[in-house]
């Protein structure tokens, strides 16, 4: 443990905040984190990648068999490719006692390094399994009131937000489809951003397009740092233009509502 802090004293304060990052959102001791970090050239997204595609050397509580045969028992049987499909994932979520719009499972997908909304390949479910330390459904039930601590988490939750842009939208595009940013918007965002129905209102009347990336994460941050009442928010910022347009709109809505008081 002396070991391990002398080496984190070290580290300059953004190396350690993405030590801290990186085993928070992988479940990984700081030491791994460092370790994996330095490989990566401090490239948080790349070290990520890294560790969850990488063989997994210390499978620990799993077997072999028992991932096997769970992946086996979600397969998708009407598809050649080696995949959890939509349908298997409906059950797996059922077995491991959560609902399918729980965000929990966004947490499950970022730990199985999933590249898509709606299945598994093998690889990412049974490695998945195996970085969970949960070779069976039973296991992975155990384990969902820690994984869902990260959502309770800023720093976690941060991880699994931006995580979730990319799981969400097709491979071969940049920005999200509206409805699934605004569906993913109110998985992520209900009872943490009293505004997200209001937002998701506002983009589908007068935007109506694709949801970037920046919009995506300057979202959470404006969720964070702007009240309701639109306090703290200073239109010469670096907002994007959606947001910016957001604040008018509920700005002149309340002068709207407080002169209909009158």
């Amino acid at each position: 443990m002396a070991k391990d802090r002398r080496k984190m004293n070290k580290l300059n304060r953004a190396q350690k905040d993405k030590v801290r990052r990186f085993a928070a959102v992988a479940d990984a001791d700081e030491e791994v984190a460092l370790k994996i970090l330095k490989d990566a050239r401090w490239d948080l997204e790349v070290g990520l990648e890294m560790f969850f595609t990488a063989p997994l050397a210390n499978s620990g509580s799993t077997s072999p068999e028992a991932v096997e045969a769970t992946y086996a028992k979600y397969r998708a049987d009407d598809d050649d490719e080696e995949m959890v499909g939509a349908e298997g994932i409906e059950r797996f979520c059922e077995d491991i006692g959560i609902d399918a719009m729980d965000p929990v499972i966004l947490v499950v997908s970022l730990k199985m390094g999933a590249q898509a909304m709606g299945k598994y390949t093998k690889e990412e479910f049974t490695s998945g399994l195996r970085r969970m330390g949960a070779d069976t459904a039973a296991k992975i039930k155990a384990k969902i009131p820690e994984l869902r601590k990260e959502l309770e988490n800023d720093v976690g939750f941060k991880d699994v937000y931006e995580f979730s842009f990319g799981f969400a939208k097709d491979l071969n595009q940049k920005s999200l489809p509206l409805e699934t940013a605004c569906g993913m918007w109110k998985v992520l965002l209900t009872g943490k951003w009293d505004l997200v129905d209001e937002w998701c209102e506002f983009l589908e009347k007068e935007h109506g397009k694709p949801i970037t990336h920046d919009t995506w994460s300057q979202a959470l941050e404006f969720s964070r740092q702007i009240g309701n009442d639109m306090r703290g928010y200073d239109p010469a910022g670096a907002w994007p233009y959606l947001i910016d347009e957001f604040v008018e709109h509920m700005m002149a809505a309340k002068e709207v509502n407080e002169g209909g008081g009158d």
